[in-house]
């Protein structure tokens, strides 16, 4: 057909009632009675218009014959004289307040001639974004990343809608989200593993999901027939993020990737790089803030500043500020973020270094946020500001068979690779089974057959373990402390340790105490 006038989403106009969209159906599914779950309801669609906006759009019972055979996912159609409704519903798809309903004088045509920026328009959340939970849970969000652990189906319910598979996603930064997906596109995900077994890894693109807060921790989940996902599919988002984080062997792990350097070469570096040390870390710095709050936009420290009503007026606000490059004429706001100064000692010395927010989730696995919290209702200090320490020497004190020694036994440290603390630290994960420190001293070692990154299946139970106190000379610890397991500071997995840790430029690798 012609080329006719064509109408954006976001110009329509209540007042008119012949229009034409040129949209791409990117989603189609059909709504099905609560209580007859053989009767549709309603064909529903997402539509999405050359400048990337989208509406949602309805078909009910009375022309399904009409407009049900024009009607395809990834089909690029012209729409004539829809009506325009309110959008009632309470997750949203896009910022648009209006929804589209076909009725008798609706026309649908094929479109050839299609163009946008992108086929499905995806606009991604940043993993920081779902962690810190600043993202509402009304408005669907996009994500990507890679399958690094899968749980079990749980098909208990009668609807098959309800059942859910819990999984474990990763960015390229090395960042986790927990992500269940319900009906069917949990099936859709197992029917793809049980036809590609050999694959290595799998990349997961979940478009129109929801962000789910319970007990304080933020997760991801499928949203009915709503969300759709894409696996290892060959979409332009999934072939960078493979590109940028292309999988590593074991005889690829970082440990080969960077220089090994002592504690002393450190204190007064000749020149900026990354680098290993492995050392053990013996406590954490009570002097030291170990929070500070950071911009949502930019993640950079935001400052306070008195805001007076009136050059007389003593009446004054405290309002934020941000001296990012990108946070001029933008509202600010704030999330406290970890900025943990711990003590790490090897052969050669100790010296600080800093926890940043997204590896002190990873081993603390609560949100600085959450921590703050829970501290200020125990009435204690949250800051080092709000307390006078006379002594920051930290003490790790024994819990079972927990033990983090007091001192080096520096006679017995032949290799930054073959450290041997007094007392050996049981492992309590699985990482003699996929990489072993020792093996890098080893020249038999230099041919290995790198392993296939397949997808580690997750406990039935939560894992748990004992909490270790670590106190200063003088006061008591803060309760962050007292979150920090030994096990979880000293102890990764191959996949944990394969992204590596970056603290103020230097690459931590804690391999002690794995012998």
């Amino acid at each position: 057909m012609a080329e006719r006038k064509i109408t954006f989403i976001r110009d329509l106009d209540n007042m008119k009632d012949d229009y034409t969209l040129k949209v791409s159906i990117i989603r189609l599914w059909k709504s099905f009675s609560d209580g007859n779950p053989t009767i549709v309801r309603s064909i529903e669609m997402i539509l999405m218009d050359e400048m990337c906006t989208k509406i949602r759009a309805s078909v009910y019972p009375r022309d399904f014959q009409r407009f049900e055979s024009k009607l395809k996912e990834d089909q690029a159609v012209y729409i004539r004289s829809p009506t325009i409704a309110p959008n009632k519903y309470t997750f949203k798809i896009s910022d648009v307040t209006s929804k589209l309903n076909f009725h008798g004088r609706t026309t649908v045509n094929e479109c050839l001639h299609f163009q946008s920026k992108t086929k499905y328009g995806f606009s991604f959340v940043s993993f920081e974004t779902i962690i810190s939970a600043t993202a509402t849970s009304n408005e669907s969000i996009d994500i990507i990343g890679e399958v690094v652990s899968l749980g079990k189906l749980d098909s208990r319910d009668v609807s098959k809608s309800l059942h859910r598979l819990p999984l474990q996603i990763r960015n390229l930064e090395g960042l986790q989200v927990n992500v269940t997906l319900f009906g069917d596109i949990a099936y859709q995900l197992i029917s793809y593993l049980e036809a590609h077994k050999e694959v290595g890894r799998v990349i997961v693109l979940l478009q129109f999901a929801r962000i789910n807060v319970y007990n304080a921790t933020p997760s991801v989940n499928s949203y009915f027939e709503q969300t759709r996902m894409f696996i290892n599919a060959n979409l332009p988002e999934i072939v960078t993020f493979t590109d940028s984080s292309k999988s590593y062997s074991e005889s690829d792990d970082f440990l080969n990737n960077y220089k090994v350097k002592n504690v002393v070469d450190l204190i007064e570096p000749q020149e900026v790089g990354q680098y290993i040390i492995v050392g053990t870390i013996y406590g954490i710095r009570q002097d030291i803030d170990w929070y500070y709050d950071g911009c949502t936009n930019c993640r950079k420290k935001v400052q306070t500043e008195d805001l007076f009503s009136g050059a007389d007026s003593g009446d004054a606000s405290v309002v934020l500020k941000c001296n990012g490059d990108n946070c001029k004429n933008k509202t600010i706001s704030s999330v406290p973020r970890y900025k943990i100064p711990i003590r790490v000692q090897d052969d050669s010395g100790t010296i600080t270094l800093t926890l940043f927010d997204r590896d002190a989730y990873r081993i603390v696995k609560k949100r600085a946020r959450d921590l703050i919290d829970k501290i200020k209702q125990a009435g204690s200090p949250a800051n080092a500001d709000d307390t006078e320490i006379a002594s920051h020497e930290d003490a790790i004190s024994q819990t079972g068979d927990n033990l983090t020694p007091t001192l080096p036994d520096k006679f017995e440290a032949t290799s930054p690779f073959k450290y041997n603390s007094p007392t050996t630290v049981k492992k309590k994960r699985n990482v003699g089974d996929t990489i072993d420190v020792d093996d890098y001293d080893n020249d038999e070692n230099t041919n290995r057959t790198p392993k296939t990154n397949l997808i580690p299946i997750l406990p039935s139970t939560p894992y748990t373990t004992g909490s270790i106190a670590m106190q200063t000379a003088v006061t008591p610890a803060p309760v962050l402390i007292k979150e920090i397991v030994p096990e979880e500071v000293i102890e990764y997995s191959f996949e944990e340790r394969r992204a590596g840790f970056v603290f103020l430029k230097v690459k931590l690798q804690l391999a002690c105490n794995m012998n």
